[in-house]
């Protein structure tokens, strides 16, 4: 296990792939990156919250980040780093909870909420920020385990984003909000 120290944690390593914030949920194939020491499967302990990430700029192929960026204190900042060290043409993929779902604001440890468009203005020229994405997909997930509706909502919603959270069909929660950004 390598401890995140600027200029070193990453050196030799040969990482093409990093599963951003792992906890215990690490990636075959990935390096699994977690503040938490004692998280099963952790390759690399860092503090996402410190700048800069350990890795080199355009030096990743394929970055997965699980629930984990609505926790970091700045995700602008976090999105950027995502996009420094994505190599042109790399992808990567963040899911995070809806605003819709009641976890979203029970959970005291989240500092962010998300929409349907949130992970677009990445991938335009909003001015907003120093970087740009060449492109951005997103879909909303809908727990499947229990209701019909939500197996019948979910492509309704992803058709038509606007209608659905801007519509009294919010109280039909959409659980995530799944981006995939390519640099």
């Amino acid at each position: 296990m390598s401890t995140c120290e600027p200029n070193r944690a990453a050196q030799g390593m040969g990482i093409r792939k990093v599963n951003l914030g792992s906890g215990g949920q690490p990636l075959p194939g990935y390096v699994n990156v977690d503040v938490n020491v004692n998280a099963a499967g952790v390759d690399l302990v860092c503090d996402l919250n410190q700048y800069p990430w350990p890795f080199g700029s355009d030096s990743i192929d394929d970055v997965r980040m699980d629930h984990v960026l609505e926790h970091l204190q700045d995700r602008n900042r976090a999105v950027a780093e995502i996009h420094r060290i994505l190599k042109t043409g790399g992808i990567a993929r963040i899911r995070v909870p809806h605003f819709t779902w009641q976890y979203a604001y029970t959970d005291p440890t989240h500092r962010h909420f998300f929409g349907y468009y949130t992970f677009q203005y990445y991938a335009r020229d909003c001015g907003y920020f120093d970087f740009q994405f060449s492109s951005c997909s997103v879909r909303l997930t809908f727990g499947k385990r229990r209701a019909l509706w939500n197996r019948l909502l979910e492509p309704i919603a992803n058709r038509f984003p606007t209608a659905y959270e801007q519509s009294p069909l919010r109280v039909f929660p959409a659980l995530a909000v799944e981006a995939t950004l390519r640099k």
